[in-house]
């Protein structure tokens, strides 16, 4: 477990990551973030593209579980349409959700990956149960508030692309 909030891998969006990445280091189950890493704040179903993706990877053999801050119904409606499992109101990155997702499925933090487009929420959980991390690219800054929390996560995407693709 790291308290150190630097994604393991970045990508400038999900159709970036194939299922090898996973299958590689051992990880079979992925928790998925849905605003703005899945899918536009503005866009309330799944796009064709989007099925696509988890087709792939569920064809893979990796289990993808949607779990959202969001305390709306969006996960409710995505997870229905790319038949997923999901979680709103997680309260990430505090990690007692997360951990009681993976308890349930009997699912070992090792095996599992986070997928999401922020550091402070997706990637601290994900680093904190001692998951792998990916962040993706936020989709849309639909508000100043977005801009401002990319800007003040910037130190830490800096630091990724210091430290993994010199």
């Amino acid at each position: 477990m790291s308290f150190w909030p630097v994604p393991d891998v970045m990508k400038d969006n999900i159709y970036q990551i194939a299922p090898r990445m996973f299958k590689n280091r051992g990880i079979n189950f992925i928790l998925l973030d849905v605003d703005n890493t899945i899918a536009p704040y503005t866009v309330s179903e799944a796009s064709p593209r989007l099925i696509a993706w988890v087709k792939t990877m569920k064809e893979a053999g990796l289990e993808l579980f949607i779990l959202s801050n969001n305390k709306g119904n969006r996960p409710a409606v995505f997870a229905e349409e790319l038949g997923l499992e999901y979680v709103n109101k997680a309260w990430k990155p505090f990690t007692k959700i997360a951990k009681e997702v993976l308890s349930e499925k009997g699912i070992n933090p090792a095996n599992t990956a986070v997928i999401g487009d922020q550091i402070y929420t997706d990637t601290c959980c994900g680093k904190w149960i001692g998951a792998f991390t990916v962040l993706v690219h936020p989709i849309e800054f639909s508000n100043i508030w977005l801009k401002l929390r990319y800007w003040l996560e910037f130190p830490f995407r800096l630091t990724y692309k210091w430290r993994f693709e010199k």
